[in-house]
């Protein structure tokens, strides 16, 4: 039998691919896609227009998965779907296509639909920061993506202590994949001095799973990741010392002030919460309007 040619793709579509596809039952049930007999994934190389789809299932006798992974959406996500709907087709006409695009980070994804004009692209998003963790948890390979489901850092954190003690019960031939995949996954949410800490913590070695990667494109990815996250937080510190002066001045010297410039800082649009503080009669006030 001739081999697919191997499939390109950024770091996170080639762990996303070797999760899903290690339970494609268990990833449709996931997302709620119907299936009949055995899920089979398909070729997704269409060489005449230089396409490469990250996932193609058939998922019954005239039904089709196609799913999609990023971390971030970009302005073009939806043209390629539409790219791609038009040579699955053309490749297996009257087939029923479902089109799934996964957000592994931040961002949505802008809709191609145009009602005006009686125009539905028809594909669906999901968002891993606004999934269910439990739901991920509960299927070993897709374990590494509950650290990018909805919650705070800490719980995060929690989730990618979870899994890796998920990953430690699993067969030892598999569990090296894993680690890649759980600790690619958890750079997106958090910094390698954390995941460091919580692996040194669970009795597993991140060290020696970054360290194999270093030289890498994930090794790169987790670097520019740390990199990326210390930048973050130098702007989330100097923002909270700026609402802080900002809030003190306005309501004198109280107990908690600082915990809420915190909060405050990580909230969205400085200019709005900075508006917020000028118009509220109470610290109360700014954090009912500005954190819900």
């Amino acid at each position: 039998m001739e081999k697919e040619p191997a499939r390109p793709g950024p770091i996170y579509d080639r762990v996303m691919r070797r999760l899903v596809e290690n339970d494609l039952r268990g990833f449709c049930d996931w997302i709620g896609v119907p299936w009949e007999g055995i899920p089979a994934v398909l070729p997704g190389v269409f060489a005449a227009e230089t396409l490469s789809v990250d996932l193609l299932v058939r998922t019954g006798a005239e039904r089709m998965l196609h799913t999609e992974y990023m971390r971030t959406p970009t302005p073009d996500v939806p043209g390629r779907m539409m790219l791609y709907r038009a040579q699955i087709m053309r490749r297996y006409p009257g087939v029923r296509l479902t089109q799934v695009a996964v957000v592994l980070g931040e961002g949505r994804l802008r809709s191609a639909d145009d009602p005006e004009n009686g125009f539905s692209a028809g594909i669906r998003t999901i968002y891993l920061r606004e999934t269910d963790p439990e739901q991920l948890l509960a299927i070993p390979d897709l374990a590494p993506l509950a650290v990018l489901a909805r919650g705070s850092r800490a719980e995060r954190g929690s989730r990618f202590a979870q899994t890796l003690e998920l990953i430690r019960k699993q067969p030892e031939e598999r569990q090296a994949g894993l680690y890649e995949a759980a600790v690619t996954l958890a750079a997106i949410t958090l910094d390698r001095a954390t995941i460091g800490n919580i692996g040194k913590e669970m009795g597993v070695s991140i060290d020696e799973v970054v360290s194999f990667y270093d030289d890498t494109v994930i090794g790169e990815a987790l670097k520019a990741r740390g990199r990326e996250q210390g930048r973050e937080q130098g702007r989330e510190q100097g923002v909270a010392q700026t609402l802080l002066a900002l809030l003190s001045s306005r309501f004198g010297d109280r107990p908690g002030l600082p915990d809420l410039a915190d909060e405050l800082a990580r909230s969205g649009s400085v200019e709005a919460v900075v508006r917020a503080i000028g118009e509220a009669a109470e610290p109360e006030d700014v954090a009912h309007r500005m954190l819900g």
